[in-house]
């Protein structure tokens, strides 16, 4: 009797073992990141503690005289509203965090640009603030709150978080380099989407090892087997994270999918056509299927309301601040020219809406008709209208246009909610006739003021870059990038390039 096990068995018994040795493998590095994040966790809640802290020293403790830093075990019972900051303080930072945490601010794993890692902070602290105070007032304990303490502890939360964000990805970056922590990364597919895949991840420097491809058709240096070596290389090498990014044929995939389900890797698909369109999605399900769906654009829900209260204060706080200003430029323009001092003209706003424009006039009273004779002299691409030297813009209005002063009536159009500080700019009826599919994506959104087209060369770029940065700031709105177009603006406009 042969008592010797069969060969196939034993290739059944060596893969298990092998992958139970992987397996001890992952638990170790993940338990690993997991003790580094919890570290980093709690030394980010120390830092705001301490900050609050001081902020209490500075402006609560001074009014118990009683009461020192040296006695802070009597506090308790010397300072009467330490329990309702105590609370402020729980609340608002718990919230904080996990506002955070459900964004996936936290993730290793997740890459964000500085503009959007403020955004996120910054209307994530206001809404939990907001909330918080809400709280408070129904505990009735806002009445024994400092203002100052308060407002002060927001701010600071919004500079440490954005820096120790910033300390956090280089100090992990640092750490995946030096093998203390590594992303193991195997890409299903080395076709065009595989490749961009890469190309994204070394840009993104975050330190991760991408192990090689997988794929029955391509050569190459980085391809390391077909894709039925998968589950050998699972067994023997440690893979954190398995991108497929194959023609998503159903059977192959469930076929893929059944094969590598018991092995311990985090499996992320791609597939093929999403990378044709560039826009953003969100996950659901819908009567318990799951789907993707297309999302025109983050500025929607919460996001909206926080633009649009933006819109109307800093218009209104606009307005009182330059109103002496506006008075000079109307006087200026009636005694110099003929003609009303406003010019309205109807223009294109969300969803194909009309509404009337205004601008301090810059032109001799017949420009529109003067317009039609000067066509053939039009020396910018695409639908619009622009010419450098324009005989019809009188010499007040070249200065006022220089600097956009004339724009500046638009706060009230902003006001009025026809549009909004940054967006795209409102085309003319005559100009929207002429729009293509693509160009239509501008009017996803309140027209602006200013825009990612102005603080990126105003007049001097082609129209089809100015599609290309509306769309781009309509796909990838934050409050980040909101600011930082705000911040840009102002010395764009002093310097008066690119305007005519």
């Amino acid at each position: 009797m042969n008592l010797n096990p069969p060969a196939k068995l034993l290739r059944g018994r060596a893969n298990i073992d092998e992958m139970e040795v992987m397996a001890r493998i992952n638990a170790r590095s993940h338990t690993k990141v997991k003790w580094i994040q919890s570290g980093l966790f709690i030394l980010e809640f120390i830092i705001y503690l301490m900050s609050y802290f001081m902020l209490f020293i500075y402006k609560v403790l001074p009014e118990y005289k009683e009461s020192s830093v040296n006695q802070i075990l009597n506090w308790g019972k010397q300072i009467p509203v330490l329990d309702d900051y105590l609370i402020f303080f729980i609340c608002y930072i718990g919230l904080f965090f996990l506002s955070l945490y459900q964004k996936q601010y936290y993730k290793l794993d997740k890459e964000y640009s500085i503009s959007d890692e403020l955004g996120k902070i910054i209307s994530t602290a206001f809404i939990c603030f907001l909330i918080t105070i809400g709280i408070s007032f129904l505990l009735k304990n806002t009445m024994t709150y400092s203002r100052f303490v308060l407002l002060s502890f927001v701010v600071l939360v919004i500079v440490e978080a954005g820096l120790f964000r910033q300390i956090r990805k280089s100090l992990l970056i640092q750490l995946k380099k030096k093998g203390v922590i590594n992303q193991n990364i195997l890409i299903i597919g080395a076709g065009r989407v595989g490749h961009q895949l890469k190309s994204q991840m070394d840009k993104a420097q975050t330190g991760a090892a991408i192990v090689g491809f997988l794929d029955d058709k391509e050569t190459g240096q980085e391809i390391i087997g077909e894709i039925k070596d998968l589950e050998s290389i699972l067994i023997r090498n440690r893979i954190d994270i398995l991108y497929i990014t194959i023609p998503s044929a159903r059977d192959k995939i469930n076929s893929l999918l059944s094969r590598i389900y018991k092995y311990q890797v985090d499996i992320r698909i791609i597939p093929e056509h999403f990378d044709h369109i560039s826009s953003i999605y969100e996950y659901r399900h819908d009567f318990e299927f799951p789907c993707l769906q297309i999302v025109k654009t983050p500025l929607r829900g919460l996001n909206l309301l926080v633009k649009r209260f933006m819109d109307i204060s800093l218009s209104a706080i606009g307005i009182a601040l330059i109103s002496p200003l506006l008075v000079a430029v109307a006087i200026s323009i009636k005694a110099t020219t003929k003609g009303p001092v406003l010019y309205k003209q109807k223009r294109i706003g969300k969803n194909s809406l009309p509404f009337m424009m205004y601008k301090f006039r810059t032109m001799v009273v017949n420009a529109d008709e003067m317009k039609k004779r000067l066509m053939s002299k039009n020396e910018a691409s695409g639908p619009v209208f622009k010419m450098k030297n324009d005989p019809r813009v009188t010499r007040i209005g070249a200065f006022l246009r220089k600097y956009s002063i004339d724009e500046l009536p638009q706060l009230i159009n902003v006001l009025r909610g026809d549009m909004s500080l940054i967006g795209p700019r409102p085309p003319l009826p005559e100009e929207a006739e002429r729009y293509t599919d693509q160009h239509w994506r501008r009017m996803d959104v309140r027209p602006g003021m200013t825009g990612l087209w102005q603080v990126s060369g105003r007049s001097d770029l082609t129209f089809d870059e100015w599609v290309d940065l509306d769309i781009q700031y309509i796909e990838h709105w934050s409050l980040g990038l909101e600011l930082k177009i705000l911040v840009k603006t102002v010395p764009v406009v002093l310097k008066g390039s690119g305007a005519y």
